[in-house]
């Protein structure tokens, strides 16, 4: 053998060594497929709606797993809401709640001429609604300062940062998570929440500053968030987001891989159509043999899941050949799978944008090289496969159909769905 040769074998053995194994994704062997919701909020916080309305709406839509996710609180304890013309709990949804859920459910007191409802707490909720092996309850809270965060399958609140930074704040929230997680020996993940949200938003060097932080919104269904980035606040769209954090933290380090979710940040129960924060838009299908909250959990860790905005997979595969995606495909639908990926050796540094003076945007993101985030392959097919060249520092998909999103945030959306990187 040549020495060219035996470099090229080198080479070749390094480039094994270094990717992930193989994965599988796909319902066999006792595993399944269960649709979950992350990201939700009641009267609890800032949402328009009693927690057992919040809950009931996602079990009767089929949904497997549901995080209640309230800003700096947890359904713990006596909690009670003002009802009034003017306040988020009308008498008219009251009574509707009384209608739903029984009069005996609803608990009602007056004080100084005031009506007041209590609020039901999550272990009501969990007797109430969970069903062994059908639906289960994960409880969480979206942990809100200057970055919110949202730790999900937490023991107890979780104190907002006080960092006046957002990198700080996402670093002092992830590190919460993770450090109650090793003290309760419990599987427990947090996911930075809607990173393109105006003055809250998380740029990507933040991101990657906080290389520690696994998974963020990729999908976030709130009429306010900029998804498909917003050029006044300087903001990128959350694929170009994904793929800059992907390809500097992948180049300094293998390990510090991020995956992306999608939620609804659900508020408003009472209204339809475009715009607003309504549930049903932006959802988790996540691989495992059990619906228990630690298995959710763990395949979560392990990145056993997808991003839906619509779209349904069938499996999710790859090996050291090729990256292979099966869609479920609806009757009269097209889709197009785009591959998306950064090259080994692509120009990795950044600089701030330089402002003219007295327009500087809160949070903007450094300015990166278009050698991130490349499309490698777009395909028609399904399954759509894209075959790997050897060169690739990660692939990940993103599947893009024909049918308009009932209800989208945003007009003329599409529904969709985004698979995970394979680190190569």
């Amino acid at each position: 053998m040549s020495i060219r040769q035996m470099l090229v074998v080198i080479l070749f053995a390094s480039a094994l060594a270094n990717a992930q194994p193989a994965k599988s994704l796909k319902p066999e062997g006792g595993k399944q497929w269960f649709r979950g919701q992350t990201h939700t909020h009641t009267l609890w916080s800032d949402g328009d709606a009693a927690p057992e309305l919040a809950v009931a709406w996602y079990k009767e839509h089929k949904y497997d797993f549901l995080s209640v996710t309230d800003h700096n609180t947890m359904l713990r304890g006596e909690k009670f809401f003002f009802v009034g013309e003017k306040s988020r709990l009308t008498a008219e949804r009251v009574a509707k709640l009384q209608e739903k859920f029984g009069k005996d459910w609803v608990e009602i007191s007056e004080a100084g001429g005031e009506v007041m409802m209590r609020l039901k707490t999550y272990d009501e909720l969990r007797k109430h609604f969970e069903e062994p092996g059908k639906f289960i309850l994960i409880e969480g809270e979206e942990i809100t300062s200057k970055a919110h965060v949202n730790g999900l399958n937490v023991r107890y609140k979780i104190t907002a940062s006080k960092a006046e930074t957002t990198e700080q704040a996402v670093r002092d929230h992830v590190h919460a998570v993770d450090e109650q997680g090793k003290h309760y020996h419990v599987p427990m993940i947090s996911h930075v929440n809607h990173p393109n949200w105006g003055d809250l938003g998380v740029p990507p060097q933040d991101m990657i500053a906080v290389d520690e932080s696994r998974f963020f919104e990729v999908y976030n269904g709130h009429g306010g968030v900029k998804n498909w980035g917003d050029e006044e606040l300087h903001r990128v769209n959350t694929d170009r987001y994904w793929d800059i954090v992907l390809a500097v933290r992948l180049t300094n380090n293998p390990e510090n891989i991020l995956y992306g979710v999608g939620t609804d940040d659900t508020h408003d129960y009472f209204e339809r159509g475009p715009g607003g924060a309504i549930p049903g838009r932006g959802w988790c299908m996540v691989l495992s043999e059990n619906l228990e909250a630690d298995a959710i959990m763990e395949a979560f860790k392990r990145g056993d899941f997808y991003a839906s905005a619509g779209v349904l997979l069938d499996a999710i595969e790859w090996n050291e050949k090729e990256y292979r995606v099966s869609i479920q495909a609806e009757p009269g639908v097209t889709y197009k799978t785009i591959f998306y990926g950064t090259r080994k050796g692509a120009d990795t540094s950044s600089k701030p944008i330089d402002f003219e003076k007295g327009k500087e945007v809160p949070n903007a993101p450094h300015q990166y090289s278009d050698q991130l985030g490349i499309v490698l392959a777009e395909t028609d097919a399904n399954p759509a496969v894209y075959s790997f060249k050897g060169d690739e520092l990660y692939v990940r998909a993103k599947v893009v159909s024909s049918k308009l999103k009932p209800d989208p945030f945003k007009e003329g959306d599409v529904e969709m769905a985004w698979t995970q990187p394979s680190v190569r």
